[in-house]
């Protein structure tokens, strides 16, 4: 079930181009207003801990789709758990193909057309800039921070949390990532820093797996050196990408030496390619130890 569930779901998202938002995507927002407007008919002690309503709309979410799992199965030769599954983990993936956004912002990007580069990519996922930029520079270092971290967040660490402790990790991972983007029911900054550290916890170990697959799949020697560098840092946040940010530069290499020459447009057109395919060679990498771990376990 899992191998076959880790197959289907990463062959949907490489090949699926079309618009992927759902009319009901907006429902844990909702969900969490929800629960404010209605916070006051907890009970005191519920009212005066300040994870009541985070913790709530976290697991709350949960009943449903875990009453649904335990419904379906053994039903249908298990083909109806199998669609549940499916239906989970591409909930829990982007809202559209990074492939097809990668190859978007490079025609861009090679044409020297580096507003239509912005204007398309913010287009597609809002956040993927941080503010404004005049720099394009700055703007391509944006979008290859945002690959990566898209990556491990809405590809490889839910991936990693659905084999290992099933569907509903994976979907309380993906909820969590959410209600920190929201910042509904959080109540004070320290409670911020209380969350993204859980955060930071979920990704300590798919982070370090994702960086082990860079190594596997590209320049092993200099990517595994940035590995063991970095394998023990702390839980801070951001520490994971800066992880994946460092090992995923050392896997790529370099360009060649004519191309080291050349003009910073043809040299991000590059790293950017570069990252791509060492993206794309680790999800082969991950679908080959998942295959080795179901046949030796």
């Amino acid at each position: 079930m899992i191998f076959l569930t880790v197959i289907t779901c990463l062959l949907i998202n490489h090949y699926w181009r079309r618009e992927r938002g759902l009319p009901v995507d907006g429902w844990f927002d909702a969900w969490q207003d929800w629960l404010i407007s209605h916070a006051h008919r907890l009970p005191a002690f519920m009212r005066n801990w300040s994870g009541t309503l985070p913790v709530m709309a976290l697991l709350l979410p949960m009943m449903p789709p875990a009453l649904l799992l335990w419904l379906a199965e053994g039903h249908l030769l298990g083909l109806l758990s199998l669609g549940l599954h499916v239906m989970i983990l591409l909930y829990c993936f982007t809202r559209f193909n990074l492939l097809e956004l990668i190859e978007n912002y490079l025609i861009c990007w090679r044409e020297g057309n580096y507003e239509a580069a912005y204007q398309h990519t913010a287009e597609q996922a809002p956040d993927i800039f941080r503010s404004r930029v005049d720099d394009y520079a700055v703007m391509h270092q944006q979008f290859l921070d945002y690959v990566l971290t898209i990556s491990l967040r809405r590809l490889f660490a839910v991936l990693f949390w659905y084999i290992v402790l099933g569907p509903l990790a994976a979907l309380l991972y993906f909820l969590l990532q959410q209600m920190l983007r929201s910042d509904v029911v959080i109540e004070d900054r320290a409670d911020v820093c209380t969350w993204q550290r859980f955060l930071s916890i979920a990704e300590w170990v798919p982070s370090r797996l994702l960086a082990l697959a860079f190594a596997l799949a590209g320049d092993f020697v200099a990517a595994f050196s940035r590995l063991r560098e970095h394998l023990l840092d702390n839980l801070e946040p951001g520490r994971n990408i800066t992880l994946l940010t460092s090992c995923a530069v050392s896997a790529t290499g370099k360009p060649d030496p004519a191309l080291r020459d050349a003009e910073y447009r043809a040299q991000a057109v590059w790293r950017l390619e570069a990252l791509r395919d060492l993206i794309l060679r680790s999800q082969i990498v991950w679908v080959i130890a998942v295959a080795f771990i179901i046949l030796v376990v």
